[in-house]
């Protein structure tokens, strides 16, 4: 087989534009080519006859069509062999000073926008660009840092979080599904301004402890529109904003909203937005809810296999890991840790940083640990509140 770098694939996930390096089939009856371009979707219906049931493909790297149109109705357009810009990277300490300074000029810039819109003044959108592209940077930069960030949260600014988080998560996952830079930073600013026409919606109903009621659900799925209005006048819509303000909450059995569209007119691009806008909507605290562990908001995510991408979901949970950057997990050991960097390879052993025991109830010497050469475990999710522990400040300690 082929040593270029490659993924593997079911069936069902094979799509034109593919190049297959090799195939599994249950069927030996048959003799199947095993390398080859797919170049219409006949071999793929003749494949799925043959008993194929997965296949490697050579990896590639996804076009501004891809995020833009339907898994079923575009193909991946493979890509010429470019030079690539030499990217210097930082250590996770170095950079997570410059992500602190981005994320709160951030949450400056995105609480300006909100408070020009509800006071009817101009919005100026330009700052908006420079702050994708810094987020761009950084999450390339060390891919940890500012998603480190994203896990801090406050009720009283979910709002401004969720647009700012939204930019950073949506960066990296297309960074690493293998979407270009620039159509990261492309989508970075849509993420950042796909929720802006909430501004509108009054903070008696975004605040409202209880239910909503019908009359409060309709102001509040109307923030879409408003979204889009408020960029199609300052002229900052392209198809890649357009998409992602317009359809976050649709979702792929036609249940969403504001068009109820179905899985065959939804882009890859929508999917993809509505997993992340869920996924942090749901662990951040909020005036009348507190968030949820990420674990669970992921479990959520694999359960509405009817509603979200599941292969997108797969992926983001790979791109994540079970225990994102920054969460707070508890120990075999007693101890209290700060997850600190991923491991694709074994999600459940990522690197942490130990700094309280919970038997003894006391802070510790912060220590390092690699939960891949040490016999310790991560036994649980845990809640800084339940341990009286201000999350923020430890963070920025045990990193900074």
């Amino acid at each position: 087989m082929s040593q270029e770098l490659s993924n593997t694939v079911t069936i069902d996930e094979l799509k034109l534009g593919m190049y297959v390096l090799d195939v599994k089939s249950k069927n030996r009856f048959f003799k199947i080519k095993t390398q080859g371009l797919v170049k219409s979707q006949k071999i793929i219906d003749q494949l799925k006859k043959q008993g194929v049931v997965s296949l490697v493909v050579k990896a590639q790297e996804e076009s501004v069509e891809d995020t833009q149109n339907s898994p079923s109705q575009t193909p991946n357009i493979p890509q010429k062999n470019k030079p690539k810009a030499t990217v210097k990277t930082k250590s996770l300490e170095d950079e997570f000073h410059l992500s602190c300074k981005i994320y709160d000029n951030a949450t400056d810039c995105i609480k300006t926008i909100f408070d020009d819109i509800q006071s009817g003044q101009k919005v100026n959108f330009n700052a908006v660009n420079e702050l994708a592209s810094e987020i761009t940077e950084s999450v390339i930069r060390n891919e940890y840092a500012m998603s480190i960030l994203t896990r801090i949260r406050h009720q009283s600014t979910y709002q401004w979080e969720h647009a700012i988080n939204s930019g950073v998560l949506l960066c990296g996952f297309s960074l690493f599904l293998g979407i270009k830079k620039e159509t990261a930073t492309e989508i970075t600013i849509g993420a950042i301004l796909h929720d802006i026409g909430v501004a509108k919606v009054p903070k008696g109903i975004t605040d409202k402890k209880g239910k909503l009621t019908a009359n409060e659900k309709d102001v509040v799925q109307k923030h879409v529109s408003w979204g889009h209005q408020i960029c199609k006048n300052d002229g900052v819509l392209n198809k890649i904003t357009t998409d992602m303000l317009i359809n976050h909450h649709e979702r792929l059995d036609g249940s969403g909203y504001p068009r109820g569209i179905e899985a065959g007119k939804l882009s890859k691009l929508a999917r993809i937005t509505a997993i992340v806008d869920v996924y942090d909507a749901m662990t951040g605290d909020k005036y009348y809810k507190q968030g949820e562990q990420p674990i669970n908001a992921l479990r959520y995510l694999l359960a509405k296999n009817e509603k979200f991408d599941r292969v997108l979901v797969q992926q983001f949970i790979k791109f994540i890991g079970v225990h994102p950057v920054g969460s707070l997990v508890k120990l075999s050991n007693d101890l209290l840790a700060i997850v600190t960097q991923g491991n694709r390879r074994d999600p459940l052993k990522p690197k942490v940083t130990a700094f309280y025991n919970t038997k003894h109830s006391r802070n510790i010497t912060s220590k390092e640990i690699c939960l891949i050469k040490e016999p310790i475990s991560i036994i649980a999710s845990a809640r800084a509140e339940d341990y009286k522990i201000n999350l923020s400040k430890v963070i920025r300690e045990i990193i900074g």
